[in-house]
């Protein structure tokens, strides 16, 4: 299966790191620069940023620039262990989502500042607009649940779900063909939104298990089906 553009660019940035020419404390070239370099494009770039980032890997300091996580832990993938196990079916990936994400959520609603909370809504929202008017919002809804993680204030789980996400990614494209389940997917996160404005941990941490139990049971239904 072809790679995503933003999968690439990971693989080319973790060789890089792995390899020692990115050292952990150093500077990294802008986005731009980054996706002339690599030949793709500075979303492609952003998006395989977000992943480093939520494994805190790289970080991004606004003012500063990019920079290499100065933990040399953190340097090496997490999911180099899992590539080779057989749970990257879809049902195993929904079932460590359902593992994490709630939590997740119920720490943002607590932890999360005013400014990361707006963003959440707003991504919401958005991700509802590009649906109605029949737009990709692939990047708009892997960066809401990347904004929880990073809200909810906890680094190990936010690194665990970058190691989820980033396995899930052609996961997300297959549970948007069941029915219904994009529409059903944005009602989901206004609601896991406005939840996490409004500081209700246990109703977010609930709505995002019934969001994420909801493709599983369609999942689930499917393969009994077949």
């Amino acid at each position: 299966m072809k790679k995503l553009a933003h999968e690439e660019v990971l693989r080319l940035m973790e060789e890089r790191i792995r390899s020692g020419a990115w050292k952990a404390g150093e500077r990294l070239p802008t986005m731009r620069q980054l996706g002339e370099d690599f030949g793709y494009s500075v979303t492609a770039v952003r998006e395989a940023l977000r992943v480093l980032e939520s494994r805190r890997v790289v970080s991004i300091e606004h003012g500063r620039g990019l920079f290499v996580s100065t933990d040399p832990e953190l340097l090496s993938d997490p999911g180099d262990r899992l590539r080779g196990m057989e749970t990257h079916s879809l049902q195993r990936l929904l079932e460590a989502r359902l593992a994490i994400e709630p939590e997740l959520a119920a720490y943002c609603a607590v932890r999360g500042t005013v400014p990361q909370t707006r963003l959440i809504r707003e991504l919401a929202d958005r991700m509802e607009a590009q649906l109605a008017a029949g737009e990709d919002h692939f990047t708009t809804d892997m960066q809401f649940h990347q904004e929880i993680a990073q809200g909810a204030d906890n680094p190990l789980l936010a690194q665990m779900l970058g190691v989820v996400a980033e396995l899930s990614a052609q996961g997300r494209r297959e549970t948007d063909k069941l029915p219904h389940m994009r529409e059903k997917a944005a009602g989901y996160h206004r609601l896991i939104a406005i939840a996490i404005q409004e500081r209700q941990s246990e109703q977010a941490r609930a709505l995002m298990k019934a969001h994420i139990q909801d493709m599983l049971n369609a999942i689930q239904e499917r393969g009994s089906g077949q």
